[in-house]
């Protein structure tokens, strides 16, 4: 949600990182001056909504780290945007790494059915 990308950009800038914030409410002027500052390297870390998970693609990105695993409305596991987040690796022929945070039963058991799907 925007509200927890929001509390985890400031986390993680209290802790010292370059940390850029990318979300839906965003002008698309906003969110292109994001994404080239990332790109540009002005940023090392950069945390978004689910608007990232398609049609963004950033050489750099060898890291994605799914804080919290994506959903639909009704809470089930959104099994194309946890493919097109993880896509955001990898990309151009280089080898990349996602990493899913697990804190609960409930989100082991989204991992689990996002597992079964694919």
């Amino acid at each position: 949600t925007r509200k927890t990308a929001s509390w985890l950009a400031a986390e993680l800038s209290k802790e010292g990182h370059q940390v850029a914030l990318l979300s839906g409410e965003m002008m698309v002027e906003q969110r292109a001056a994001v994404i080239e500052r990332f790109r540009e390297g002005k940023e090392k870390v950069l945390v978004t909504t689910n608007v990232c998970a398609r049609g963004i693609d950033v050489e750099q990105v060898s890291v994605v780290i799914n804080f919290d695993l994506p959903v639909d409305k009704d809470g089930n596991p959104d099994n194309e945007t946890y493919l097109h987040r993880i896509g955001r690796t990898g990309r151009f022929g280089k080898r990349g790494l996602a990493v899913n945070m697990v804190d609960s039963k409930h989100s082991m058991n989204i991992l689990n059915r996002i597992q079964e799907h694919f």
